[in-house]
Order: C-alpha cells, then sequence, then structure tokens
C-alpha cells in the first residue's frame, strides 16, 4: 500500500508506440533533496552547506528507445530522471524534443552507450553507471548548460568540445577512468567555478586553460605525483582537496608554501601512509633516498637554529655553534657544525648511498 505521504504522486509508465510516436508518462513523481553539486557559490562564498530543499523529481523507469528518429513525447515537468533506461544512442534529436519547462536531466544505470550532446535548453545534466562509453558535444554555441555530472567508468578521455558548454560552473568526472587530463581541452571554460577529477587513475595533468573564476578543484584519490603550475595557474582557487596521491614530497612542500601564502584551504588529510612520509596531512615519498634525508637533515637544522639566540637581541654576538647543510657539484649534502674556526663534518654525504 503506497501512503500518501510518502510521495507525491503515481503513474503508470505509457508506450504509446504510434504514428504519433513514444508517449513518455512518469513512472513517479517524487520529492527529492536538489543535489549539493547544483548549487553554485562564488569564490568570496563559502563550500555549499547541506541544504533540505526539494523539489519534484519525474522518475521514468525503463523506458526503451532504439529508433533515434522516433518521436518522443516527454511529461512536462522541471526535473526528470530516466531510470534503467535502454538508449543506446542518445542524441540531439532526442535532447531537442525535452519540453522547455524541463532544466534538469539525470540517467541512473541501464544503457547509454554513446552520447552526443545538442539542440537542448538544460542546465544540468547527469550521467552514472549507465555503461556511456563515448560523450561529445555538438559543435554549436548558447548552450545554458551548468552542471555537468558523468560517473562512468568506461569514460577514459576528457569529453570532445566539452569547452564549447561555456556556461558550465561545475563540472564533475569523478568516479571514470580518467589516465590523463590536459586542461587546454578546457580552455574557454570562464565561469566554471568547481571541478571534480577525482577518484580516477590519473598520472599526469598536463596544459594549462584560462579558468578565472575557477574556486575549487578536487583530484583526490588518483596516481598523481605532482601537478606542474598548481596552484599558480588557477587565480580564484580557494578550495582543494589532493589527499590519496602518490606525490612527491618536494612538491608537496612547494605547494604547501603556495596554499599558506594564497590563503587556500585544503579540504581532507591522509591518516595512514604506511612506510611513506606525512608532510603536513599529505602522505608523499621523495624520488630519490637521499633527498629525504636532506630533508629531514634541513628541517632538524631548521629547528635548532629557532632555538638559537634571538639575533634581535644580541646584534653584536655571533652564535656558538652554527649548523650548516653543505650542497655544490661535487658535495652532496653534506651536514657539519662550525664554532669559531674550527669545523667538524659528517665522513659521508647524506647522499650517500
Amino acid at each position: 500500500m503506497l501512503l500518501p505521504t510518502a510521495i507525491s504522486a503515481v503513474f503508470v509508465t505509457l508506450y504509446s508506440v504510434s504514428t504519433a510516436g513514444l508517449q513518455l508518462a512518469c513512472s513517479i513523481i517524487h520529492p527529492l533533496p536538489i543535489p549539493t553539486e547544483r548549487y553554485m557559490w562564488t569564490p568570496m562564498d563559502s563550500p555549499p552547506s547541506r541544504q533540505e530543499n526539494l523539489e519534484e523529481v519525474c522518475i521514468i523507469a525503463s523506458a526503451a528507445l532504439n529508433n533515434t528518429d522516433t518521436k518522443v513525447t516527454f511529461p512536462s515537468q522541471q526535473a526528470i530522471e530516466l531510470f534503467h533506461p535502454t538508449i543506446p544512442y542518445l542524441g540531439p534529436h532526442l535532447f531537442g524534443q525535452l519540453g522547455p519547462v524541463t532544466t534538469s536531466l539525470e540517467l541512473r544505470r541501464g544503457n547509454v552507450t554513446e552520447l552526443l550532446y545538442g539542440q537542448s535548453t538544460l542546465k544540468h545534466l547527469k550521467l552514472s553507471d549507465t555503461g556511456l562509453n563515448h560523450f561529445d558535444v555538438l559543435p554549436q554555441y548558447d548552450f545554458p548548460l551548468q552542471t555537468l555530472v558523468i560517473h562512468e567508468r568506461l569514460i577514459t578521455v576528457l569529453p570532445s568540445h566539452v569547452n564549447i558548454l561555456t556556461g558550465l560552473k561545475l563540472l564533475d568526472l569523478s568516479g571514470c577512468s580518467l589516465t590523463t587530463v590536459d586542461l587546454s581541452r578546457l580552455d574557454g571554460l570562464h565561469s566554471l567555478l568547481s571541478l571534480n577529477l577525482a577518484d580516477n587513475q590519473l598520472s599526469t595533468v598536463e596544459g594549462e586553460a584560462d579558468l578565472p573564476a575557477l574556486a575549487k578543484i578536487d583530484v583526490r584519490q588518483n596516481e598523481l605525483s605532482r601537478i606542474d603550475r598548481f596552484p599558480d595557474m588557477f587565480p580564484a582557487l580557494r578550495y582543494a582537496r589532493i589527499m590519496q596521491n602518490r606525490w612527491d614530497c618536494e612538491w608537496v612542500s612547494e605547494a604547501r608554501a603556495k596554499f599558506w601564502h594564497r590563503n587556500i584551504t585544503v579540504l581532507g588529510t591522509d591518516f595512514h601512509c604506511g612506510r611513506r612520509i606525512n608532510n603536513g596531512g599529505l602522505c608523499c615519498t621523495y624520488s630519490h633516498p637521499a633527498r629525504a634525508r636532506l630533508g629531514i637533515a634541513k628541517a632538524v637544522l631548521s629547528v635548532l637554529e629557532e632555538l638559537g639566540p634571538n639575533r634581535g637581541d644580541v646584534q653584536s654576538m655571533d652564535p656558538l655553534i652554527t649548523f650548516k647543510v653543505f650542497e655544490n657539484e661535487t658535495v652532496e649534502a653534506v651536514v657539519g657544525v662550525e664554532t669559531e674556526n674550527v669545523g667538524i663534518y659528517l665522513h659521508d654525504p647524506i647522499g650517500a648511498a
């Protein structure tokens, strides 16, 4: 028995196949929370908090469409979810038949192998677990799309022509299988506020893009060791989530200094690093063991220097002992101490095997 308080309305899905085409109706209309990613925020705002607002979502179950020329009539609803659809090819013809009142479309599970986005007035599009392996954008302009969310394990490259979607504020490709990302393919997304590349297989982020509004980036749970020119290439960046990668410790130190200088908040932290080093909450390794030993030596000497006399109070007094780390073309990382005219140094350089 269905209680009136649990759902707003229940309908039978209609598949009226005739000369008039395919008539779709809601299997159920249900009030659901508006997804967090749909709340846009600017670099001056705090991260979006949990929202309790609901919207009526028209859920259409098991819709099947194999003929790309079929005339389809969608329900006149603002938010539509196609649950477990069978639409091997979803192209501009189908997008163009969505009613003007529909601003949000989600496809969840089922079978949607290929998608060509175009002729659409949607503001929000989300695909997850549909078996999608190819996403492209029709090369035209004036798309109003603001959020594009793709959680598809068969997607291994950035969607082609995604930079045509100049109104995008959120691009979420988390949970895909990207191994490399060329940021230059995002050039032109001047309104983009948030870029989510988490939970992929990224080992390389290359290129640059002019993303003047980007305030948040998420690359957690990948295989990255460094991202060149990061975060310098993003002038508006305020939040970064970068844990659960294979970072190089020297890169982490450089990046953390930049985060501190620009007041960028790093969200999340690594707790269990095993044999790796925990550098300010991020697990990392040095590219060469000698660099690890040198990093530790410099850190120790830095602490010892801070424990020494305050030069502001005794400007004329030389320190009793000076700790030094020497590096040049022939000697790598020799640690020693000097006192007056006497110097004592380690017999073996830190860089020695």
